[in-house]
């Protein structure tokens, strides 16, 4: 099957310019807020040793089967999972058509991001006095109902410029991709580290890092801090999303596959570990300044919260405070382009891998649609729309599914072997037979478990999943689940479409 290499493909020009792609499509604002939380609510300190395991033997391994399938068929997720079976298309598609959903909306966030870091250089922080009520009421203007309501003018005009920010990064190609995380991926770390100097310098923060650093050892006999911690590694390094699958299939044919796949990984890992210094740090100087308790600041700081209404409260209390806003809302940016503008990339290689379509036709069309989609978010019933259709597709119906399905067909469907031949080949350091045996039984074994875990969690939750103790539909649960149906059944159609006009080899 060595003719699956395709001799035509642009490529990244250098094996650099990839890699740091990869990490800045990892290395995302979840980093910043969603892992520091995690760690702190399932056992502090403890919980990095799941979470270094998961990374390990979830993360890595299924990093390079993403990375390896991609390069050996030189096409993004539909085309490569149409090499393994004309049948299995689908499930190219699927984690494209659930990236594009997922760009609507975190380019809605960062659009957040781009206003914050414009308010950063006013004389007087708005958010100064009240950051939670600012935030909610006099920014988002939150109806806290699904009723959209008027436009926020601020964040529609902030959302043009994302999309458009996006669209200059991409539309030359992935060699220009690679020339612009040159400074997208560096910037963001050395922001974190300047952060990083300042928070460890307050006092008080001391205080911040035992909470987060502190090993609470019983926690570790807790199946839950498991479940959380392969959850975020999974969520974390934008597995099964297309995009890993994508930028593979740009590299050069002789590439490294596992150093690369284990660079990517610790990057990650490593910058999710910052982040949780820096988010603690300051928050233990918050505590100090307010003389409370940390757990006390951190009841507000899940989530969003953490990153619009605990951190800007606690900017606001730093000397220098313009100059600390300005670098925390541009790391956010710096952080949050990268994923964005990546998953876009993916969306876009599969669209024109499968219609042959000129990315000069393709990009401002999906551009266009993208942002039109994205205004929903933008509304007064904004937020809580962009809740209820995050929580489905990085959920137990999305992501995660999507995950289990294709180790699935990649294990058990396709002679794995091949990859890791393919791979080994290539790269410093060769992946041994466990290497199968962790795609084909371990992994799956785990994903299933988490995606019958959570699917339990929804269908017996106190507050009911489609139907309320009361007997009223949820109507947001409704959608949200119709959306992901509504996602799988477009994958199947663009599965179906001009089928067999692909050549498969054999």
């Amino acid at each position: 099957m060595s003719e699956l290499l395709q001799e035509q493909r642009e490529n990244w020009g250098s094996r650099g310019g990839f890699v740091l792609a990869a990490i800045g499509s990892a290395v995302g604002l979840g980093n910043v807020w969603r892992f520091p939380y995690t760690a702190y609510t399932n056992g502090g300190g403890a919980f990095l040793i799941p979470y270094i395991i998961g990374m390990f033997v979830v993360g890595v391994p299924l990093l390079i089967m993403e990375l390896s399938l991609g390069h050996f068929t030189q096409l993004a997720a539909p085309g490569a999972f149409h090499k393994i079976s004309r049948k299995f298309e689908f499930v190219g598609w699927w984690p494209v058509v659930l990236g594009f959903i997922i760009v609507c909306y975190y380019s809605v966030v960062l659009a957040w991001c781009v206003n914050y870091l414009i308010f950063s250089f006013k004389t007087v922080i708005p958010w100064a006095s009240d950051a939670k009520s600012f935030f909610f009421s006099e920014y988002l203007g939150v109806n806290e109902t699904h009723k959209l309501g008027s436009f926020r003018l601020p964040i529609v005009l902030a959302l043009l410029a994302v999309w458009l920010g996006m669209y200059l990064c991409i539309f030359k190609g992935v060699k220009w991709v690679g020339k612009i995380v040159l400074w997208t991926v560096p910037l963001p770390w050395l922001m974190l580290l300047i952060l990083t100097v300042r928070g460890l310098t307050l006092e008080g923060a001391i205080k911040g890092l035992e909470y987060y650093l502190e090993p609470d050892w019983s926690m570790l006999t807790n199946v839950v801090v498991w479940r959380h911690a392969f959850g975020q590694v999974f969520f974390s390094m934008s597995l099964a999303f297309g995009v890993m699958v994508a930028y593979a299939s740009f590299l050069h044919r002789k590439s490294d596959i596992n150093n690369n796949a284990l660079i990517i990984s610790i990057a990650d890992l490593a910058t999710s570990f910052i982040a949780g210094i820096v988010v603690f740090t300051t928050m233990g100087a918050l505590a100090a300044r307010e003389n409370i308790a940390v757990q006390e600041v951190l009841s507000q700081s899940q989530g969003i919260g953490l990153a619009f209404v605990a951190f800007p409260t606690a900017l606001s209390h730093l000397p220098a405070t313009m100059f600390f806003s300005v670098v925390f809302f541009a790391a956010l940016i710096l952080l949050g382009i990268d994923s964005a503008f990546s998953i876009t990339e993916s969306v876009l290689a599969s669209v024109c891998d499968k219609s042959q379509w000129p990315r000069r036709i393709v990009l401002p069309a999906m551009s266009v649609l993208g942002l039109g989609c994205g205004l929903v978010f933008t509304t007064e019933g904004g937020l809580s729309w962009l809740g209820t259709v995050d929580s489905f597709v990085n959920g137990t119906w999305g992501i995660l599914l999507v995950g289990l399905v294709e180790c699935l067909v990649v294990g058990w469907l396709y002679d794995v072997r091949i990859l890791r031949r393919h791979a080994n080949a290539r790269s410093d350091w060769r992946a041994g037979k466990w290497w199968e045996i962790l795609i084909k039984f371990i992994i799956p074994i785990i994903l299933g478990t988490l995606f019958v875990w959570s699917l339990y969690d929804d269908v017996t939750s106190s507050k009911g999943f489609l139907i309320d103790n009361e007997g009223q539909l949820i109507w947001p649960n409704i959608i949200g689940l119709g959306l992901m149906m509504a996602a799988l059944a477009v994958s199947l159609v663009l599965g179906r479409i001009g089928r067999k006009n692909h050549p498969v080899s054999t």
